[in-house]
C-alpha cells in the first residue's frame, strides 16, 4: 500500500440551488456568530500586520519567539490605547466649547433665510438652534416666563452604580481581551496553524496551497502596512492644515480620519463633515469653511489618484466595485467593524480564487485583473459589430506593443476564435459578416495598409471571409517590408470565377486557410492555376493545428507555411522570377458556366423559365469538378460523343444509360441535354434541362432546346 495518500477528486459540480443555499447558510452563520467571528478575524488581520515585526525581532534582536510576540502585541495595543485616550480628551474639550458657537450658527442661518427666503428647512434649523439655546441655559427673553426646573432623582446605591458602569464597558473590554488572546496564540503557533490549515484545505496540492498562503500573507500584510502609513500621513497633513486654518480640535480630526479611511471610498468624507460643520459654526464669515473644503479636496484627490495607485499598484488585486459590494455585505453582517474588515477579507477571497481552481470564480467576480485577454476582448467587440471599441483596443495595444505583436497576439487569435465558433453554416453567415465588417474597419484604421493596383504576390482567402481577413493581415506585413501584395476574397477562386482571375505580373499565389478543411479546395485551385499560369508559385498558409498533417505533396502545391512568420519569410525570400511574356488570355467559352449572377447565368435562368423546369445548366467536358462526378460526366460524354440529344425519363429508363447514380441520388425525373457545338465544329459540352418531377418533352420542345444552345454558343461560346 502506498504511503502517499491520493486525494479524491469529485467531478460533480453543485447545482445553482445548492450554491445559493450554501451561501445563505454561511451568511447566516457569520451574522449569528458575529460575537465570535469578529474578534477572531480582527486577530487574524492583526497577526498578518504584526508577523513581519515579530520575525524582525527574532532575527535582528535575537528575542525568543514568546518575548517577541508579547512585545509586539503590547506595542500594538499601546498605540491603540494612546490613540483612543488622545481622541477622548479632544472630544471632551470639544463638548465644552460647543455651546459658544450656537449664536454664530443662528446668525448665519438667519442671513441665509434673508437671502434665500421661503426655504422651510432653514426655518426648521433656526427653530432647532433656538430650542438648543433654551436647553443650554440661555436667559429668557423679556416678557417670557422662565421654565420651571424639574428634578428627577434616582438614588442609586454604590453597587447599582458599579453595575451600571461595568455593564457599559464590559462588552468592549471583553472584545479587546479576546482579540488580544487570539492574537497572541495565533502569533505563537503560526507555523503549526499554517501546517494544519495546509493539511485541511490542500487535498494533496501542497504547492498551490503554500503559494496561496504566501500570496495572501504578502498582499494583506502589504495592504495593512501601506494603508496605515498613508492614513497616518493623510491624518497628519489634514490635522495640521485644520490647525493652521483655526478649526477647533484639529488633532482629533486628524486622528479620526486615520481610522475612518479604512472604510472604503466614503470613510474620510464621513469624518471630514464634522470639522466642516465646526468651521461653519465658529467663523462669522465663510473663509474657514471654504479653506477646510479646499484642504480636504486637495489631500483626498491627490492621495486617491496619485499616491495610492503608485504605492498599492496591484498589491490588493481587488476591483473597486468588488470593494464597494464587499463593504456593503460585511457592514450588513457585522456593522461598522465589517466596513474596516471588508477590503482585507476580500483580498483573501481573491487570492484563494487565484490559486485554487475550485474557487476560481472568486477571482473572476472580485479581482481587478482583466478576465478576457486582448484578443478575446477584440473578438467580442467585433462579434457585436462595435467597431469603435475594437479600434480603441487595437490602437491601445499597438501603442504599447507595436504592430507585429498586435497582428500575431491579438488580431490573428481573434480570427482563430471566429473560425472555431462560427462554422460554415447558413445561420453563422450574419455573425461572420458582422465580424468581418468590424475587422475591416479596425484594419483600415489601426494598420492603414496601402494596397497597390497590381502586385506580384496575390493572397487569397481559401474558403470564408475569415480566411480573407487573415490574408489581408499577411498582406499588411508584406507591405511593411516593401513587398507589393494584394488580397482577394474566396469568391475569386470559386469554380464560376477562377477562369477570370487576372494573373498577369503575378509570381506567387498564397491560399490562406484558418480552418482545417482545405485539401479539396487546394487541389482544385492548384490544378486550375497551373493550367492558367504554370510558372506561378503556389503556396498555402495554414493557421490551424488540426491540419498539421497536410504537406505540399498532399495539397498539390509548391510550399506550405504553418505560421505568419514562416509565411512572411518564405514570400520575402523568394526572388521574383523573370516572367516570360504570357500570351493574351483568350476568352474561354462559357466562362463561369453561368453559376454566378452574370449574363450567362441570367440567360440560363430565362431558358429554365421558358421550358418550365427548375434548372438549366451547362456541363463542359473540361470542367474539373464536373469530371469528378463520374455519373454526371458520363451523361455529358454521351451527348458530346453521339452529337445527338439525350432525353431521359425516370419512368422509362434509357437503354444507353441504365440506372445512373447521378439521376437517382439527386431525385431527377427528367433530363434533356443537347450538344454545344462551337463554330469550328468541336463539341465542348451540353446544355441540360433538369426537373425533379415527370415532364413531357415533345419534339417541338427539343427543337427549341437546340435553338437555345445555338444562341448560347453565339453569345458566350
Amino acid at each position: 500500500m502506498s504511503d502517499f495518500p491520493v486525494p479524491t477528486v469529485f467531478s460533480r459540480r453543485p447545482s445553482a440551488f445548492e450554491s445559493i443555499a450554501t451561501f445563505a447558510i454561511i451568511a447566516a452563520l457569520l451574522y449569528l456568530g458575529a460575537s465570535i467571528f469578529v474578534p477572531l478575524v480582527l486577530a487574524v488581520l492583526l497577526a498578518f500586520a504584526l508577523n513581519p515585526l515579530v520575525s524582525w525581532m527574532n532575527r535582528r534582536l535575537g528575542l525568543p519567539d514568546a518575548a517577541a510576540v508579547i512585545l509586539a502585541v503590547l506595542l500594538a495595543f499601546a498605540l491603540l490605547i494612546g490613540f483612543a485616550a488622545l481622541a477622548g480628551i479632544q472630544i471632551a474639550n470639544l463638548a465644552q466649547e460647543l455651546p459658544r458657537y450656537r449664536q454664530i450658527i443662528q446668525d448665519k442661518v438667519t442671513g441665509l433665510q434673508e437671502q434665500f427666503g421661503g426655504l422651510v428647512w432653514l426655518d426648521q434649523i433656526n427653530a432647532m438652534l433656538a430650542n438648543m439655546g433654551e436647553n443650554l441655559g440661555q436667559e429668557p427673553r423679556p416678557g417670557q416666563m422662565a421654565p420651571v426646573p424639574v428634578t428627577i432623582s434616582n438614588d442609586l446605591g454604590p453597587l447599582s452604580l458599579l453595575t451600571s458602569i461595568m455593564g457599559s464597558i464590559v462588552g468592549p473590554v471583553a472584545t479587546i481581551a479576546i482579540v488580544a488572546v487570539f492574537l497572541i496564540f495565533l502569533l505563537l503557533g503560526r507555523a503549526d496553524l499554517q501546517d494544519r490549515f495546509i493539511r485541511l484545505v490542500s487535498a494533496g496540492r501542497y504547492s498551490l496551497t503554500n503559494l496561496a498562503i504566501s500570496d495572501a500573507s504578502h498582499r494583506v500584510g502589504r495592504y495593512l502596512i501601506i494603508q496605515l502609513m498613508v492614513n497616518m500621513t493623510y491624518g497628519a497633513i489634514f490635522g495640521i492644515g485644520l490647525w493652521l486654518i483655526g478649526v477647533p480640535s484639529a488633532l482629533l480630526w486628524g486622528l479620526l480620519i486615520v481610522l475612518f479611511r479604512y472604510i472604503p471610498f466614503v470613510g474620510a468624507l464621513i469624518i471630514a463633515t464634522v470639522p466642516f460643520a465646526l468651521a461653519f459654526a465658529i467663523d462669522p464669515g465663510w473663509n474657514m469653511l471654504l479653506l477646510s473644503l479646499g484642504l480636504f479636496l486637495i489631500i483626498d484627490l491627490t492621495t486617491a489618484n496619485v499616491i495610492e495607485p503608485r504605492l498599492y499598484g496591484s498589491s490588493t488585486g481587488v476591483s473597486p466595485i468588488a470593494i464597494l459590494l464587499s463593504a456593503m455585505f460585511w457592514a450588513t453582517l457585522w456593522g461598522p467593524v465589517g466596513l474596516i474588515l471588508a477590503t482585507p477579507m476580500t483580498v483573501c477571497l481573491v487570492v484563494i480564487g487565484r490559486h485554487l481552481p475550485q474557487f476560481q470564480f472568486l477571482e473572476t467576480l472580485l479581482g481587478s485583473e482583466p478576465v478576457l485577454s486582448p484578443s478575446e476582448r477584440l473578438y467580442q467587440r467585433m462579434l457585436k459589430g462595435n467597431a469603435e471599441d475594437a479600434i480603441e483596443i487595437s490602437e491601445d495595444y499597438l501603442d504599447d506593443h507595436g504592430k507585429a505583436a498586435l497582428i500575431r497576439k491579438v488580431m490573428l487569435p481573434a480570427l482563430a476564435m471566429g473560425t472555431s465558433e462560427l462554422a460554415e453554416r447558413p445561420e453563422s453567415v450574419p455573425q461572420r459578416r458582422q465580424l468581418i465588417g468590424a475587422f475591416e474597419t479596425v484594419l483600415d484604421n489601426a494598420l492603414e495598409p496601402d494596397w497597390p493596383e497590381t502586385a506580384p504576390v496575390l493572397l487569397v482567402g481559401g474558403r470564408t471571409e475569415i480566411d480573407e481577413a487573415a490574408a489581408r493581415l499577411i498582406g499588411s506585413e508584406l507591405l511593411d517590408r516593401n513587398i507589393a501584395a494584394n488580397a482577394l476574397p474566396p469568391g475569386a477562386i470559386r469554380q464560376e470565377s477562377i477562369g477570370r482571375l487576372d494573373l498577369d505580373g503575378v509570381h506567387t499565389i498564397v491560399l490562406v486557410f484558418m480552418g482545417p478543411d482545405l485539401r479539396a479546395q487546394c487541389r482544385y485551385v492548384a490544378r486550375r492555376i497551373r493550367r492558367m499560369a504554370p510558372e506561378v508559385h503556389i503556396a498555402v498558409c495554414v493557421f490551424n493545428d488540426l491540419a498539421g498533417n497536410e504537406t505540399a505533396e498532399t495539397l498539390h502545391v509548391d510550399s506550405v507555411f504553418r505560421d505568419l512568420d514562416a509565411a512572411i519569410d518564405g514570400i520575402d525570400g523568394r526572388d521574383t522570377p523573370a516572367l516570360s511574356p504570357r500570351p493574351k488570355a483568350t476568352r474561354q467559352p462559357f466562362a463561369g458556366l453561368g453559376r454566378g449572377d452574370d449574363a450567362l447565368g441570367q440567360e440560363l435562368d430565362a431558358i429554365a423559365e421558358r421550358f418550365v423546369v427548375p434548372a438549366a445548366i451547362i456541363n463542359l467536358m473540361d470542367d474539373e469538378r464536373h469530371r469528378e462526378d463520374e455519373d454526371a460526366s458520363r451523361l455529358t460524354q454521351l451527348v458530346v460523343e453521339s452529337a445527338a440529344p439525350l432525353v431521359i425519363h425516370s419512368a422509362t429508363p434509357h437503354p444507353a444509360v441504365g440506372d445512373n447514380a447521378y439521376l437517382l441520388t439527386n431525385g431527377i425525373d427528367f433530363y434533356a441535354g443537347v450538344p454545344l457545338t462551337l463554330p469550328d465544329g468541336s463539341r465542348i459540352g451540353a446544355l441540360v434541362l433538369l426537373d425533379y418531377e415527370p415532364h413531357d418533352f415533345p419534339a417541338e420542345d427539343l427543337e427549341r432546346l437546340y435553338e437555345a444552345a445555338t444562341e448560347l454558343v453565339h453569345r458566350f461560346g
